[in-house]
């Protein structure tokens, strides 16, 4: 999760009703999501999700890069 700079105008709230709240932070990598403030734990139980689904290899990774 990364903190939006001060000159960026935040997108809104990706878990707040539509268009109500400015986004303070971002997902970390290609931002899918934004949170304000108060969701900040929603988006860390995302991030978590992502890293545990990445860190499994598949077969093809094996095969390409554990054999190096």
């Amino acid at each position: 999760m990364k903190r939006l700079k001060r000159n960026q105008e935040g997108p809104f709230c990706s878990f707040c009703p539509p268009k109500t709240t400015r986004a303070t932070h971002r997902q970390n990598g290609f931002a899918g999501y934004f949170c304000c403030v108060d969701h900040k734990e929603e988006l860390k139980v995302i991030e978590e999700e992502v890293n545990r689904k990445e860190e499994r290899l598949t077969e093809a990774d094996y095969q390409t890069w554990m054999r190096l």
